[in-house]
């Protein structure tokens, strides 16, 4: 870890606190694993999300939330391509040796996921077809999660301006009688970006792609994958995203993001 020196930014929104706090930096990096079973064909509720590259190599996401029943999926999906997004309905899914093959519609519009499956990833492919542009062929890659968390409505909007990231660190004193001290750092995402299309930029270089299910965003691509963020409305009333803590530990307990729960929000 790198030993920054403390920069003053000014006031930073953070949650129900807006004063001004020095700011510190941190690098580090802990990747997710995780550990896979076959799927049964009562498996429950279960969540899908990835990513897409189509056959000109643009990229996209998808998500699917869905229960498995009788070998059967019945619930909701959405599938973004660089061009149109089809979201609706699953109509036909099914789990059969190992694969996964699941339709969604929404009026003419329809895509369709398949691939190789269990209960940690899938792989496979895509089609989509969209009325006034035909047909896009790739393929997918993706997390599967067998407890998926209830979805929201989506009430609060995707923030899509720069968002500035930081965690509330707190300084231990051996020293008898010396409380904890606590002060705002840098996240090590720095900055966080995200677009309508499934696109999140995180600092000066740092790109990827996420998904959107209920108030929750993944980032499924990239240096940050894995981070689970919270869309939520800050103290002036506008969307931010949090990344708290419980959720974004690797299996060794290791945080994802940052050591304490991490606030991005507009700078004011």
């Amino acid at each position: 870890m790198h030993n920054w020196p403390s920069i003053v930014l000014g006031e930073v929104a953070l949650g129900k606190f807006g004063l001004r706090y020095h700011l510190a930096a941190f690098l580090t990096l802990f990747p997710l694993v995780g550990q896979s079973a076959p799927l049964t064909p009562n498996e429950g509720a279960i969540s899908f999300i990835g990513t897409l590259t189509d056959g000109d190599g643009k990229p996209g996401s998808f998500a699917i939330e869905a229960e498995l029943k009788d070998g059967d999926f019945i619930g909701r999906g959405r599938i973004v391509t660089s061009d149109h997004t089809v979201r609706g309905d699953i109509t036909q899914g099914f789990l059969e040796n190992g694969r996964c093959s699941i339709r969604i519609e929404s009026g003419r519009a329809h895509g369709d996921i398949s691939g190789k499956c269990d209960s940690d990833k899938i792989d496979g492919q895509f089609e989509t077809f969209y009325p006034g542009s035909g047909s896009k062929l790739g393929a997918v890659s993706g997390m599967v999660r067998t407890t998926a968390e209830p979805a929201a409505d989506e009430d609060v909007p995707l923030p899509t301006v720069k968002l500035t990231c930081v965690f509330q660190d707190r300084k231990v004193s051996f020293k008898w009688g010396e409380p904890i001290q606590y002060s705002l750092a840098f996240s090590n995402l720095g900055s966080l970006t995200l677009t309508p299309e499934g696109l999140y930029k995180a600092g000066t270089s740092t790109e990827g792609q996420f998904v959107r299910i209920g108030d929750k965003i993944r980032l499924v691509s990239g240096t940050w994958s894995g981070a689970i963020g919270s869309i939520e409305r800050d103290r002036s009333g506008e969307p931010a995203v949090i990344f708290y803590i419980e959720k974004n530990r690797g299996p060794d307990g290791t945080h994802l993001v940052d050591p304490y729960t991490t606030h991005c929000t507009q700078a004011r």
